[in-house]
């Protein structure tokens, strides 16, 4: 009795020993059975915008020099950069240098000169007339006094004229002085437009030269801009300039406000390039219209301007690195490419999916594994090109689930072929 009771204690012990090592093989061999997974991600809709990355300066479309017309001292600078002036407001006063007195007082004794030789050939001219209406002298003597009467009166207009164009230009002002003591010019420089001083590049006792005169061309006082008008310069390099046209949109980011996008227009594009000293790189002058009119905008601002080439705001796209570009070399002559990506089937590739890797396939944001069977190659049509995105013309749909890595894929099934191709040959020679 002991001795069955002994045996079949080794018959059960057997039996599970057998029991767990065939339970092992069999997960063993389940676990290498298990197909490979492979990450997925959404076609979503969104903006897809082609465009140009740049950078330029801001500038004012209209900016004026101020110079004086007389070369002298500055007596008075009523006005500081940054200041606002209107048409014809007072900005500096000076006093000419000697030389420039001298001329202004000649100009001014030749007119006076004028007016005495007038008055002289006047009386001449009618005691002559007297003497010609008594027929006491010839008529030559007479057309003698009336030529030099016309020449007294031609002379005086152009002494005046002449005086009056340099206190005109100047904007001269008398400053009377006490009795006895001779009275003294001042040269009053006017704004010459409406803006904004942009620099003063001189102070109260300095000399300055004149901007007529002087072959330097003058001392600047004043620069003044126009701020109703900003442009962003910008060089676009050749390779490039080809997709620029004039009226195209613009974007810009000025570094001072970089929560502000601010909206443009390219105005105009230099018809003839530039090579920058020590660069190979030939760039071409853009200026591109600021639509935007803001007052804390300034001169010499920094941005990133955006040239706009296209643009869909509401388009079915996908990241560039989850579409894979094909190339057909069947004709080397005529070789072209076409675009492909990976489609998830539904809903049977959502079935496949071990319950481990599953997820809310309808979030964006959400990662699905799927083994290789679940995936189909399809062939899409491309509208906008960027750097980033590609927009989805057909092919696929909002909601679409692709491979996020479609090289992987390609490689994968093309191993898969080779495989059974294969087999089929080996099962062929059996």
């Amino acid at each position: 009795m002991a001795t069955k009771k002994r045996r079949l204690l080794k018959v059960l012990a057997f039996l599970l020993l057998a029991g767990s090592v065939g339970a092992a093989v069999y997960f063993n061999l389940r676990q290498e059975k298990a197909e490979e997974t492979y990450a997925t991600a959404l076609v979503e809709r969104g903006a897809v915008v082609d465009k140009l990355a740049e950078t330029g300066r801001i500038e004012l479309v209209r900016t004026v020099e101020v110079k004086s017309t007389i070369a002298g001292e500055i007596r008075d600078l009523p006005i500081e950069a940054g200041a606002w002036v209107e048409t014809g407001e007072l900005m500096a006063v000076i006093e000419p240098d000697p030389n420039q007195s001298l001329q202004l007082y000649q100009k001014r004794s030749g007119v006076e000169q004028g007016k005495i030789n007038l008055e002289e050939e006047e009386r001449n001219f009618a005691r002559q007339k007297t003497l010609f209406d008594s027929k006491m002298i010839p008529a030559k003597q007479f057309e003698e006094a009336e030529m030099r009467l016309t020449r007294a009166r031609t002379g005086l207009r152009l002494a005046q004229l002449e005086l009056d164009m340099l206190e005109a230009k100047a904007n001269l002002q008398r400053v009377q002085l006490p009795e006895g003591q001779v009275a003294l010019d001042e040269v009053r420089v006017l704004a010459p437009i409406d803006g904004i001083v942009i620099r003063r590049n001189v102070e109260i006792g300095e000399v300055v030269a004149s901007g007529l005169s002087s072959y330097s061309g003058g001392t600047m006082l004043f620069e003044i801009g126009d701020p109703s008008q900003m442009i962003v310069r910008g060089d676009i390099a050749e390779i490039d300039i080809g997709r620029v046209e004039v009226g195209q949109d613009v974007d810009m980011i000025v570094d001072a406000y970089p929560d502000t996008t601010y909206r443009g227009r390219v105005r105009w594009i230099a018809p003839v390039g530039q090579q920058k000293q020590g660069s190979t790189i030939v760039t071409f002058d853009t200026e591109i219209e600021i639509t935007d009119h803001a007052p804390r905008l300034r001169q010499g601002m920094s941005c990133d301007i955006d040239i706009l080439f296209a643009r869909r705001d509401s388009a079915v796209y996908l990241p560039v690195e989850r579409v894979l570009e094909v190339f057909d070399d069947e004709d080397e002559e005529d070789e072209h490419s076409r675009f492909v990506a990976y489609i998830a089937e539904s809903p049977d590739s959502l079935a496949a999916a071990p319950d481990s890797t599953r997820s809310d396939s309808t979030r964006p944001d959400s990662v699905l594994q799927l083994p290789l069977s679940a995936f189909a190659e399809v062939e899409l049509a491309i509208g906008i090109e960027t750097s980033t995105r590609l927009e989805i013309l057909s092919g696929l749909a909002s909601g679409d689930r692709v491979a996020e890595d479609p090289s992987i894929i390609r490689s994968k099934l093309e191993q898969k072929d080779e495989e059974e191709d294969e087999e089929e040959e080996q099962d062929e020679e059996r």
